[in-house]
């Protein structure tokens, strides 16, 4: 109606009658001041719906009138628990009632409130984190959802400040801030015009959900922040179908995610522990996103294999993950807080590891994905259920798109519907080939799956839809003891590759227990090792490795010497002492006989659980 009102050309243009009735349904509205159990609806959902009709017609109505309908926006930013982006939706409320009452502190006061999110929250505080991304309800990944809308938000604000003295809040080092979470964290989870399904939260109950940033978000950060302008040309490029302009590895260390680009691909892997809140349900969303955060894999390259999947999905087959076969496990009561100490990752910038300690619904097992060149490596170890159901470890569970080729013992064909077999080497779909180099109890479906939205959130549509889904997983029985898995994952491969084995000398699995699990790289001089437990690795090559603390290791060959990556997964250790079986000559080293122990002291306060990196020469 306001803006029917406003807009010339419209019918309703500055007609007298419509004006009045607006401002009688605010008037209403203010003395009525409906409540909700949901804080949010009262302090910020209502209000931002009253707000923009009233400031479109501000200077319509008089002093009286404008000021007695104002007084429905109440200032909520004093209140220290909103932050990230709650605290922005406040002070928008803030920065409206500023304008509607031409009250210039005010509005400071709104701009002041969003420039304070722009800061590196420590400890368990919501908002911006260290390593670049983001959190909201706790320590919750949310670099999707709110974190995006929080940067999109920023975006908008800092444009409107532009040029005028509010942007003195907007100083340097918190632009510097948001161009790092931008183009270092954000950008990080999306590929094409799609984003990682771990970081939405209970987004993930809706439809199309996996958006990656808005282009007309990254077109104001490319006048706001104009230094990388280029970077966020690229970024749009990207999402148009460009190929990824910065591949790599990261350690997202204060949320326990490691994401994994290629030019034409985008994997990931999550985790848990006590450091974390894993995922929520709230508001009667996600209602079956247990398994979420339970090493939960995406693995893209169309960047359209999870769209809108979620409402036929089953959950107790998360992409990665390892779960009872009972969609009653799959529930989610809350927020699902991590038990598990041990979960971390090391990265080098390029290659990376990262796993955890499993001990979730009854099942324990050691859990592993190693990241290297184009290629994720994931291992299970010690997988024990005393549960009668079936446990199932899911490799992929994602919208079918063309034909299922499979490799059964040097013979190839096409996937109609199901298969299990212990001898499947490999399966093939979508430009992405799944190996199992040591076998298992495989199962490779094709089949239209059914479900509805209204399934996994409360307010969802009861509308039975299907869709086309293809899935692989690899049962461990009902009752396992001491179980273990290894599948690849390699992407953006064409069918040729693997039906002439070319793939076959690429990876060795060394070791896959409870203690220890490691894979090597020989040709590429990579060699990665998890310790569950202080203990040694010799490699195929004679390279031997051990650790005194539990730690996650990679190691690369660099000309003469070796680059070491290094982490601590329980964030808590001082240092670790690796031996080598090379003489090494470099910082904290020290060489005994034909030894050489590498000392590594680790990060502390806000930085625990981040890689160090070390490089050595050998003294040949």
């Amino acid at each position: 109606m306001a803006l029917a009102y406003c807009k010339p050309g419209s019918e309703l243009y500055h007609q007298q009658e419509l004006k009045d009735k607006i401002v009688r349904g605010l008037d209403f509205f203010r003395r009525a001041n409906p409540s909700s159990g949901n804080w949010w609806y009262n302090d910020i959902g209502a209000p931002t719906g009253y707000m923009v009709p009233l400031l479109l017609i501000k200077n319509h109505i008089g002093h009286e009138d404008r000021m007695r309908l104002s007084s429905y926006l109440v200032d909520k930013t004093d209140n220290a628990a909103h932050k990230g982006k709650n605290r922005t939706w406040v002070s928008a409320v803030l920065l409206h009632k500023g304008c509607i009452e031409d009250n210039y502190d005010l509005v400071w006061k709104g701009f002041s409130s969003i420039a304070s999110t722009i800061r590196i929250e420590d400890k368990d505080d919501e908002g911006i984190k260290r390593d670049n991304s983001i959190h909201q309800h706790r320590p919750q990944l949310y670099s999707g959802g709110y974190g995006m809308s929080f940067m999109s938000d920023l975006a908008e604000y800092i444009t409107l400040a532009d040029h005028t003295s509010f942007m003195d809040l907007f100083t340097g080092e918190k632009m510097e801030i948001i161009s790092d979470v931008m183009l270092k964290g954000t950008q990080l989870f999306g590929y094409r015009d799609s984003y990682d399904f771990g970081t939405i939260g209970r987004g993930i109950s809706g439809s199309n959900s996996l958006h990656n940033m808005s282009m007309h978000t990254l077109d104001l950060m490319k006048k706001i922040d104009w230094k990388h302008a280029a970077d966020y040309e690229a970024w749009q490029r990207h999402i148009r179908g460009e190929a990824f302009p910065a591949p790599g590895n990261k350690f997202f260390w204060k949320s326990n995610i490691m994401t994994h680009h290629g030019l034409r691909y985008y994997m990931s892997a999550k985790v848990i522990s006590v450091r974390s809140n894993g995922t929520e349900m709230l508001n009667g969303q996600n209602l079956k996103g247990y398994y979420l955060p339970l090493g939960a894999t995406n693995i893209m390259t169309t960047g359209q294999e999870y769209k809108d999947i979620f409402a036929v999905w089953d959950w107790t087959r998360v992409p990665g993950t390892t779960a009872v076969a009972n969609q009653s496990t799959a529930e989610l009561r809350w927020y699902l807080f991590g038990s598990n100490r041990f979960a971390g990752g090391v990265s080098n910038g390029r290659n990376g590891i990262i796993a955890y300690e499993h001990v979730y619904q009854g099942v324990q097992a050691q859990k592993a994905y190693f990241f290297l060149g184009d290629a994720m490596v994931c291992l299970g170890a010690g997988i024990t259920a005393a549960r009668t159901q079936e446990v199932r470890t899911s490799v992929n569970q994602c919208l079918a798109d063309g034909d299922v080729t499979y490799g059964v013992m040097g013979r190839v064909d096409k996937l109609t519907d199901e298969l299990s077999d212990t001898s499947i080497d490999w399966v093939y779909h979508n430009n992405v080939g799944y190996v199992f180099p040591e076998g298992g109890n495989i199962t490779c479906r094709r089949t239209m799956q059914t479900g509805t939205w209204r399934d996994i959130a409360v307010t969802g549509s009861e509308e039975q839809i299907s869709k086309d889904v293809f899935s692989v997983w690899l049962s461990h029985g009902t009752t396992p003891q001491n179980d273990t898995y290894c599948y690849i994952v390699m992407p953006d491969k064409p069918l040729s590759f693997f039906t002439t084995d070319g793939f076959d000398s690429q990876m060795k699995i060394v070791a896959n227990t409870e203690k220890m699990q490691a894979v090597v790289n020989e040709d590429r001089g990579q060699y990665a090792v998890v310790f569950y437990e202080p203990g040694n690795i010799k490699f195929p090559d004679g390279l031997c490795l051990s650790a005194d603390k539990k730690s996650l290791i990679y190691v690369e060959k660099k000309g003469t010497g070796y680059e070491f990556a290094v982490a601590d997964p329980l964030y808590q250790e001082q240092s670790v002492r690796i031996t080598i079986n090379k003489t090494l000559a470099g910082e904290c080293v020290d060489v005994q006989g034909e030894n050489s122990i590498l000392e590594v002291v680790f990060p502390v306060g806000d930085y625990a659980g981040s890689t160090v990196l070390k490089s050595v020469e050998e003294v040949l």
